[in-house]
């Protein structure tokens, strides 16, 4: 395979990572702010509501958004941004719609099968749609609870059950309808590897994806 429009951006510690993406992806899949617009203080004032603190620095290890995202930051609606924001919103000015972005950290570079395989079901429909019609035949009804528990909104369900059914559960998922589950990743591990040409039960394949993807790194 060629070249994905995927973009690894890659970041120095998990607090650089986190604190440049948060907006961005919790615009993208929030259960309360997805689709909205929306500063710090509202958001870490809820987070830490349902957390007990505001401990989402060190909550997400990995990040993934759709290129369309970024458009109500360029509109303004997310002003006043912060410098993060605006160097990631820099970085992509001039690539052309649509691609995809995902964010990892030195030593959280186990999440980037998880975030590419996220780019994949976005940047192809087909796969996508594919996906979506396997996890239809089994029923995940405590699963796909387990992954709104973890804070995931209703529209990217089915992308975060893909992903996590191909490339290692949370510990939050574990023994969830484990019988549809172990059905599901079968199907599913099926399906990508009838699409793409890689088993993503092989430690090689998952690391062969990091070469399908523009890398870039982060510059203060």
């Amino acid at each position: 395979m060629e070249k994905l429009p995927i973009h690894q951006v890659s970041f120095p510690t998990q607090h650089l990572l986190a604190s440049t993406f948060l907006r961005f992806q919790e615009h993208y899949e929030s259960p309360e702010f997805a689709g909205k617009a929306f500063d710090w203080e509202t958001f870490m004032d809820w987070y830490a509501a349902g957390r007990g603190s505001f401990s989402y620095m060190t909550d997400w290890t990995g990040f993934n958004v759709p290129s369309r995202v970024f458009v109500p930051f360029r509109e303004g609606k997310f002003d006043p941004l912060t410098r993060k924001e605006s160097w990631l919103l820099s970085l992509f000015e001039n690539v052309a719609d649509p691609f995809y972005v995902i964010g990892t950290y030195d030593g959280g570079e186990e999440d980037l099968a998880h975030e590419v395989v996220h780019g994949l079901y976005t940047v192809f429909p087909d796969y996508g749609a594919s996906v979506r019609d396997c996890l239809s035949s089994f029923p995940l009804p405590k699963f796909r609870a387990g992954l709104a528990k973890m804070g995931y909104g209703d529209n990217v369900i089915d992308d975060e059950s893909n992903a996590y059914l191909l490339t290692g559960l949370s510990v939050g998922l574990k023994g969830l309808d484990a019988w549809n589950v172990r059905r599901a990743k079968a199907a599913l591990h099926a399906l990508f590897t009838a699409r793409f040409g890689l088993d993503l039960r092989k430690r090689r394949d998952q690391l062969s994806l990091g070469s399908l993807v523009h890398g870039h790194r982060y510059e203060p």
